[in-house]
């Protein structure tokens, strides 16, 4: 594989530096570009190098646009200066391949949208691109398969849809895990470790199911027997339409994808 280079060194684009690094990809194939000394140093402590902008050229980068959606225009303009024909992924939140692609001569462009869970060969990874992008399409899934998995979508305003459901999926769950820290705190007698190893083995049976083609149905009706705590619990939820909310949650983020693609 080519050398990549990721322009922004935020979040998402530590997670997959991390995640690539876990899964044999060299180092010293991978370099960086963010003015943020903080990112700077978290990036450098793993081991990747800063380069230079005058340094993006055509024949040994592949760019990895990961700024945040208000910078991704100036970002383009930066990059345009150096190389008018740059095989660009862009990684950014909304920000459609028409607006990236106005800033260059003859760029090739695909648009991808990967999770943070990426650090821990957890990632799933959507990657759109117009026709003639097929081998940076190629690319970028062999990229986004080291970190977890990744699919191609038909059309490019089903990332929107992805964003909201799988890109910021985490986040909803995390949220969710807060009120399981609390209460599991007490159990454990605010030991923060063990807390952890709970969940976290709690989450891997809940996944175990998944894995195992258990229908979600089937899965409730093994833990809630009739008028226990379990269907005590679930009548609660359903009763206080938090089903509806979460998924009104969901669509939220969706609506915010595309009102973003919109302003931009």
């Amino acid at each position: 594989m080519k050398g990549i280079v990721f322009f922004g060194a935020g979040n998402i684009s530590q997670s997959i530096i991390i995640g690539l690094i876990n899964n044999g990809f060299e180092k010293k194939d991978i370099s960086f570009i963010d003015r943020n000394p903080l990112n700077n140093k978290i990036i450098k402590k793993m081991g990747i190098k800063p380069i230079d902008i005058r340094q993006l050229t055509k024949n040994n980068h592949h760019i990895i646009l990961a700024v945040k959606p208000k910078d991704a225009i100036q970002a383009c303009n930066e990059i345009a200066l150096i190389n008018n024909k740059p095989n660009l992924i862009s990684v950014v939140a909304g920000i459609q391949i028409k607006t990236i692609k106005s800033a260059f001569k003859a760029p090739t462009i695909v648009r991808a949208m990967p999770i943070t869970s990426s650090a821990y060969n957890k990632g799933i990874t959507a990657i759109y691109g117009n026709p003639g992008s097929k081998d940076l399409m190629n690319y970028s899934k062999k990229v986004f398969d080291k970190v977890g998995i990744s699919l191609f979508l038909k059309k490019e305003n089903e990332i929107d849809n992805f964003t909201g459901l799988i890109g910021s999926g985490p986040a909803y769950f995390f949220h969710i895990l807060k009120v399981y820290e609390k209460r599991v705190l007490q159990l454990s007698n605010g030991d923060k470790k063990l807390t952890n190893k709970i969940i976290s083995t709690f989450l891997d049976g809940v996944s175990a199911s998944v894995k195992d083609n258990v229908g979600f149905d089937e899965a409730i009706k093994k833990i809630a027997s009739k008028k226990g705590t379990t269907e005590a619990g679930i009548n609660s939820l359903i009763s206080n339409n938090v089903l509806e909310l979460f998924e009104k949650g969901i669509l939220s983020a969706i609506k915010r994808s595309k009102e973003i693609s919109d302003e931009y």
